[in-house]
């Protein structure tokens, strides 16, 4: 006959209630998901959703972009693997690329005295 050894625990309800409350699917009421929501909006630039190709940009607002991306970028990268998290990434990576020709643009156009 083999030795068994074995050692557990019964949690009690407060035990159960704990230990499941930071893991149940609570949807989109979650208030996690709630606050994450809400820290996408407010480190977005609120002008930003209403841009048109008529209108100009100050190096000032391209870094506004440049900054909200750096936010929304160390969010999705604790994202895990999958095509969500690896179209974000591409559609942040586009956006930062404009905005450094952009701001390579203007920088150019500063040394010759242009306004």
């Amino acid at each position: 006959m083999s030795r068994r050894i074995s050692q557990s625990i019964t949690p009690t309800a407060d035990d159960v209630t704990a230990l499941r409350s930071p893991f149940v699917s609570k949807g989109a009421n979650d208030p996690v998901i709630k606050a994450l929501r809400d820290y996408f909006k407010d480190t977005s630039p609120g002008w930003l959703i209403k841009l048109t190709e008529e209108q100009e940009l100050t190096r000032d607002r391209l870094a506004e972009i440049r900054d909200a991306a750096t936010k929304r970028r160390a969010v999705i990268e604790a994202l895990p693997e999958g095509a969500a998290r690896t179209k974000a990434l591409a559609e942040l990576e586009q956006a930062e690329s404009v905005v450094a020709d952009m701001d390579t643009a203007l920088a150019g156009a500063s040394a010759f005295g242009v306004d």
